[in-house]
């Protein structure tokens, strides 16, 4: 019974797993048969022939309908053939050949391999629909650019006649008739009529935001605005005022008009046909128009000269800003009449002449506008970049003003069509764009940047300039990653579901050769090396403000703790982002591979800089707060980096030599066990000085010193005899050596105090000068006045006698210095000698 029981739960639990599975099937198959039937319908369509706009843009729609369908179809089925082989797997190897297996075992073996199978089966049918879409998606972006290019690139002879002007005149007069014609048996009881009450509430309520936010707006910047911002800067004031204006008169009402819209496009009755193109075309020429009048009064400002943005004059202010609108309504107003013309079928000529007229006129407008009378700009600011490129657009404008109606003339007017509804477009966009962004700049710097008292001190102005500057990053990221799809959207025939398609398979990822480049695992990796980073940079902030000043380690050993820290919370954020990204980190040993090739090559100083770096955060022969001396350098450690060393001078100089230096060569360095050290003080006395007596002044002196130490107690060395003094030296040590210098020139002012008060003397070198014979060199001198020269030494006949006593040594006074004969007998053999003459005058500047 229990066996039965257990058979019987076994198959009642099989079919509960297969009817759902078979369910599923069932409806993939009817899918996938709906697909290939669109796709059928598609090519037959586009097979008979002409191919109208409207079927593109319902094939288009349609293909990628299936497109979204099968890619979701084959996630799904995909998931389900992974979790069929996870189960297979469980059930391990299947039996060799001859070799029996259990029955439950083979019959869950079997069901799970047809299902396999199943679902591989719908995998391949999906693949091959996607296969179909995407042909013919192409084929359909072929036929529009086709399209397109003869479009644009088609030439028509433009009427000059008098003739078909009339004609033209005449249709235009009868438009009202024909519009009045066309649309006087409207039946607006019936589905049209209900459709229209469904919706009329909304319209009415988006009608009242409008006008609500157009005056409101200009209200506010003629009354409040100005007043609420009066303290804040000028550029600021200017940016948040045609800011707030942009937004009220035109972003608010932009955003009502698209739900508008959005609410009319629901009805399926309402935007049927040609009529419906017709409706879409003012929704978009008065969107146009109030982005356009907005951006003219919030950059030309024609009445409010301080408001301006712009550089024009105070008259070409109000000249390129009432011609900028007029451009716009012409423009506005051809797109609408264009598009009536298309819808009530009118002749061709309306069509061309209407666009001819207008292009031509726009081209004057443009090149009027573009004129530097208008226009104007100082010397200091004219280099700037926003002059630079004012000059340049306004350079642009006249270019494209001039070709414009040549190109009319030549008979390319959908050319010239093409290049005006994209330069009114572009302009309207750009001047979009500039004003949001410097509206959001404004916004921040005035709100979140600047101080809140002017009582901030001079420090936060740095910190509030780095804020503004990430802010203003934050923004132009921001603001750039919205305005590319819009410009994409709007510039090109991209839908919104292929945007959004490639932007997926950008985020998901993209497969080139075999690295996966997926914009979500790099965004991932960025975000969690970031916060990796900033963890491990708050836990290296609280280790040095709070764990390592509460150990007795000393202040070079936390700074190496907490530098090998950094690096590496730097080396585990790097790793986890690599991983993150998708990166297999098995391949870093041939990224280290290239990098040992470049070391090899011009790398080598970097890495010796690094690995010392390592070493001397290890070892530790340098610390932070360390003195050293390394050649004609030295000063106080203020910070060992991984590629260099910074040292302050006592001048106040910053001083960086690079780790390779440091470990190679040699290195004095004051503190590197304590921070006691020797200091000597050099002193000499004159002879007649106490040595016992300046011995006891000078222990007395270094006794009496606070940051002299007593043990190793001072000393007083006599050093030897000098010339001129004897030559002492004190000598003591210091609690800190950094104190050498101050200590040194306190204890030498106390010693001249304690030496003058004691009497004793400091010597200086001394010479006596003796003039031998002054008497007879006082009359030569006066004899040479008197103009009676004479020679001050005789010659004398015993010079030979003179010279054997003075060499013997007899025949001087006895009375006379050794000294005072030697020189003497010098004078005398001088004057003995004849010294022959070298040539020249007597009283020249020649040797005699």
């Amino acid at each position: 019974m229990s066996a039965i029981l257990i058979s019987g739960g076994a198959y009642a639990q099989d079919k509960t797993q297969e009817n759902p599975q078979k369910i599923e099937l069932d409806q993939s198959q009817k899918l996938i048969s709906g697909w290939n039937d669109g796709l059928d319908d598609i090519d037959a369509a586009l097979s008979d022939g002409e191919v109208s706009g409207r079927l593109l843009n319902e094939s288009r729609a349609q293909v990628e309908k299936i497109t979204e369908g099968s890619a979701t179809l084959q996630s799904s089925a995909a998931e389900r053939l992974n979790r069929l082989n996870a189960a297979l797997g469980k059930l391990g190897e299947p039996p060799a050949e001859g070799q029996s297996e259990v029955p439950a075992v083979a019959a869950e073996r079997s069901r799970l391999n047809d299902a396999i199978a199943e679902i591989s089966g719908v995998i391949k049918q999906v693949e091959l629909v996607d296969f179909r879409a995407t042909e013919v998606s192409d084929h359909l972006a072929r036929i529009s650019r086709e399209r397109f290019t003869r479009r644009i690139l088609g030439r028509v002879d433009v009427p000059w006649d008098g003739e078909t002007w009339g004609q033209v005149w005449s249709g235009a007069i009868e438009l009202p008739d024909m519009v009045r014609s066309r649309y006087a048996d409207l039946d607006l009881e019936g589905q049209i009529g209900d459709e229209l009450a469904e919706v009329a509430p909304g319209l009415v309520l988006l009608a009242f935001i409008v006008m609500a936010a157009l005056i409101g707006g200009e209200v506010a910047v003629l009354r409040w605005l100005p007043e609420r911002w009066q303290h804040v800067p000028k550029e600021d004031r200017v940016s948040l005022i045609s800011g707030t204006r942009f937004l009220f008169t035109a972003m608010v009402p932009g955003i009502a008009l698209v739900i508008a819209y959005q609410i009319v496009n629901r009805q399926p009755d309402l935007l049927a046909g040609s009529m419906g193109d017709f409706i879409y075309q003012c929704f978009a020429a008065l969107l146009f128009l109030l982005f356009v009048g907005a951006a003219i009064r919030s950059i030309y400002s024609p009445f409010l000269p301080g408001m301006r943005r712009a550089g024009t004059t105070a008259t070409g202010a109000r000249v390129v800003g009432l011609l900028s609108l007029l451009a716009a309504v012409i423009y506005a107003s051809d797109l609408v009449l264009l598009q009536g013309a298309t819808t009530l079928g009118t002749s061709l000529e309306i069509a061309l002449v209407q666009s001819v007229s207008n292009v031509f006129l726009i081209s004057v407008i443009l090149f009027v506008c573009s004129l530097g009378v208008f226009w104007e700009h100082g010397e200091p600011d004219r280099h700037e970049l926003w002059a630079k490129v004012e000059r340049r657009s306004r350079r642009g404008l006249r270019i494209v003003a001039v070709l414009l109606p040549v190109l009319t003339l030549l008979g390319y007017v959908a050319l010239a069509r093409f290049i005006l509804e994209n330069l009114m477009t572009g302009l309207a966009f750009i001047t979009s764009y500039w004003l949001l962004r410097g509206y959001a700049r404004a916004l921040v710097h005035t709100y979140l940047v600047k101080p809140s008292s002017p009582d901030d001190d001079g420090a936060s102005d740095a910190v509030h300039g780095t804020l503004y500057f990430w802010l203003r990053v934050t923004i132009d990221v921001v603001m750039f990653s919205v305005a590319v799809p819009l410009a994409v959207l709007i510039f090109t025939d991209i839908a919104w579901a292929d945007l959004l398609d490639a932007a997926e398979k950008a985020f998901i990822g993209i497969q080139v050769g075999g690295i996966n480049f997926s914009l979500r695992a790099i965004l991932i990796a960025i975000l969690l090396f970031l916060a990796v980073l900033g963890v491990m940079r708050f836990f290296q902030r609280m280790l040095n403000t709070r764990v390592l000043p509460n150990t007795k380690l000393d202040e070079g050993l936390q700074h190496s703790v907490s530098a090998i820290f950094g690096y590496a919370g730097i080396c585990l954020a790097v790793l986890l982002a690599i991983s993150a990204a998708g990166m297999d980190l098995s391949n870093l040993a041939i990224i280290a591979g290239a990098i040992s090739v470049g070391i090899g090559f011009g790398m080598q100083s970097i890495v010796s800089n690094f690995v010392s770096g390592l070493i001397l955060l290890i070892e530790r022969p340098i610390k932070v707060g360390d003195w050293i001396v390394v050649g004609a350098d030295q000063g106080l450690v203020k910070d060992i980096r991984v590629r260099a060393t910074e040292i302050e001078t006592f001048d106040r100089s910053s001083v960086v030599i690079p780790n390779s230096e440091l470990i190679s060569n040699r290195v004095m360095n004051w503190t590197l066990k304590d921070r006691s050290g020797r200091g000597i003080i050099r002193i000499g006395v004159s002879y007649g000085s106490d040595a016992n007596k300046v011995r006891e002044i000078l222990l007395e002196i270094a006794d009496k010193r606070r940051e002299i130490l007593s043990y190793p107690a001072p000393q007083v060395v006599f050093m030897d005899f000098g010339a001129s003094s004897l030559d002492f030296e004190l000598r003591y040590f210091l609690r800190d050596i950094g104190d050498v210098l101050s200590v040194g020139s306190a204890v030498r002012f106390e010693i001249l105090e304690r030496f003058r008060a004691e009497g004793v003397e400091i010597p200086f070198p001394q010479q006596d000068v003796h003039f031998r014979d002054i008497d007879r060199l006082a009359d030569a001198i006066r004899d040479a006045g008197r103009g009676n020269a004479k020679p001050v030494i005789e010659a004398k006949d015993e010079v030979p006698e003179a010279n054997a006593e003075t060499g013997d040594g007899e025949g001087t006074d006895p009375a006379t210095p050794p000294s005072t004969a030697k020189d003497e007998n010098r004078d005398r053999d001088a004057a003995a000698r004849s010294i022959p003459d070298a040539g020249g005058d007597a009283d020249g500047d020649g040797p005699r």
